[in-house]
Order: C-alpha cells, then sequence, then structure tokens
C-alpha cells in the first residue's frame, strides 16, 4: 500500500499516523516496521521516525487467508430480489468473519444461503457496511459485483439514510447535533474516542422519541459512519447507550448488551436507482424494558 503525505500535520512517530489512517493497530505497524516492511521515500525507518509532508510511505504485509464455511444460520430476511438483501441482524452476531472468530457471523450464514455475492473473493462477500456484534437492526447486503459497487458508493458519498433508536441514561434535549470527531482512543485501541487532533468527522443528529425519569428514548440519524460513531456521541454528552459495556455505565436492568437498533435504512436501489427504504422493530427485549419504565 502507498500513502503520500500531502496537507497532514507533521511531527507526528510514524506508528502513530499509519494508525490513524489506516485500520490496523499501532503494534501492527510497529511489527511492520521491525521487519523493515515499511518504507519512507525508499528507506526502511524506526517506529520513532516523524513524519513530514511530501513523505511517501509504502507498507507491504501479507494478509492470512481465513477460511470461511457456509452455514446454516437462521436469517431473518425481511426484503430481497435479484440484486440485494436485507437482513434483520440480531445482537450478539458479527457481521463478518475475524482472526478472532470464524464461525457463526452473518457472512457464514449468507455464504450457505447465496451462491454467489458481490465482492466474493474477499473475506467480507456482500458486505457493504457494517453493525456493531451488539446493535441490532437493517444490513443491506450485496448480492452481485455491480450491486456492491453502487452500494459502496452511496455510502462512501454519505447518501444513504441511516437511522436508530437507543434508550440512553438521563433526559435529553430534542433535536440534538453532535458534531465531534472520531478517532482511536490513544490510551484503549479497542476504543475510539473523540479526537479533535487526529479525528475524522464525525456527525450525528439525536431527536427526542420519549422521556423518562432517568432514561431516554431517542432516535439517531447518522450523517457520517464511523466506527462506534452513535456510542462515542452519546457518550461524550453524558448520555450512554444503556447496556453498553464498553462507553457506558451501570444499569439497573442488568443486562449485557446495549438497547440500540439501526431501524431505517433508505437507498437507491444499484439496478433501478429507485428510491427505497425498509424499517425494523425494536426487539423484544428492548420493548420490555421500555415496558418497564413508561
Amino acid at each position: 500500500m502507498q500513502y503520500e503525505i500531502k496537507s497532514e500535520k507533521e511531527n507526528i512517530r510514524i506508528d502513530k499516523y499509519l494508525t490513524e489512517k489506516f485500520d490496523f493497530s499501532r503494534n501492527f505497524f510497529k511489527n511492520l516496521i521491525d521487519q523493515k516492511l515499511v518504507l519512507v521515500n525508499g528507506n526502511t525507518v524506526k517506529s520513532s521516525y516523524q513524519v513530514n509532508k511530501g513523505d511517501l510511505i509504502v507498507f507491504n504485509y501479507k494478509e492470512e487467508k481465513i477460511v470461511i464455511k457456509p452455514e446454516k444460520i437462521n436469517l431473518n430476511i425481511i426484503y430481497e430480489d435479484e440484486s440485494i438483501a436485507i437482513i434483520d441482524k440480531p445482537k450478539n452476531m458479527i457481521v463478518h468473519p475475524t482472526d478472532s472468530q470464524v464461525t457463526g457471523t452473518l457472512v457464514n450464514g449468507l455464504l450457505f444461503k447465496y451462491k454467489t455475492l458481490g465482492n466474493m473473493d474477499s473475506i467480507r462477500p456482500g458486505i457493504v457496511h457494517r453493525l456493531d456484534k451488539d446493535t441490532s437492526g437493517l444490513v443491506v447486503v450485496a448480492k452481485n459485483n455491480k450491486s456492491y459497487n453502487s452500494l459502496v458508493s452511496q455510502f462512501s458519498k454519505g447518501t444513504v439514510e441511516r437511522r436508530y433508536k437507543a434508550l440512553v441514561h438521563g433526559k435529553v434535549g430534542n433535536n440534538i447535533l453532535i458534531d465531534k470527531p472520531i478517532g482511536r482512543n490513544e490510551r484503549e485501541r479497542i476504543k475510539f474516542a473523540i479526537n479533535y487532533k487526529n479525528g475524522k468527522t464525525a456527525i450525528s443528529k439525536v431527536n427526542l422519541l420519549e422521556s423518562y425519569e432517568n432514561y431516554s428514548f431517542v432516535e439517531i440519524e447518522l450523517k457520517t459512519g464511523r466506527t462506534h460513531q452513535i456510542r462515542v456521541h452519546l457518550s461524550s454528552i453524558n448520555h450512554p447507550v444503556v447496556g453498553d459495556l464498553i462507553y457506558g455505565r451501570k444499569n439497573e436492568f442488568n443486562i449485557q448488551t446495549q438497547l440500540l437498533h439501526a431501524y431505517y435504512l433508505g437507498f437507491k436501489h444499484p439496478k433501478t436507482m429507485e428510491k427505497i427504504h425498509y424499517e425494523s422493530d425494536i426487539p423484544k427485549e428492548f420493548k420490555d424494558i421500555l415496558g418497564r419504565i413508561r
């Protein structure tokens, strides 16, 4: 992979810089640098090297092939045609295989049900966007490469409408716009955080649906799609999602999963280019807890 620094801030360690630019850990890049697989302007460097404007960075790595086996998984398909499928993903399911989990994912189930998917040769066949493991709700799947390319383009341009429902701690005001950049947490790499120095633009709109004594039922509309965006943004205004084990706080319901559901998905159909949308009801556990506090 090749990357030229054009207008970035200077005087930052190369291992940190690469971590902020690409979806790999700092240890990953340190190991590449130690193995002399990272070149700057044609020369090997140390992890402490300070990047400069105009530097041409090249790094090479061998991605271990993850073998994905089709699995018979009961998928809740709310719509499908020759181009796409809309899946209502349950909580406790990751979207695609990782180094630590290669079974029980949405992709395993898709490969069992469909002979072909878009971007078939990757570890994420058919996948054009993701939901966190414990976030339930709608995922659109591309069944062929034409659909895949169209949907990827729509997501990258920010034209896909994505709305979520969540139960959060505290009393939330109405029509809140959260415009705070998000980047990796420098102390805990598995977490993300508000990062004004090196974060990427992240915008969320929060609308109040119902207000209770200690909680609020809200709708969140994503204007961008950063990893953990809703959870980080809501936590940053002191209204974390109930049940969020990473960014949340203790809750009276004794649940171990976040009450966050992707209920609305709107986009242009990749074949007809007609604007379409789909909706999904919140899960039973979510409804039950709302019933207890109403």
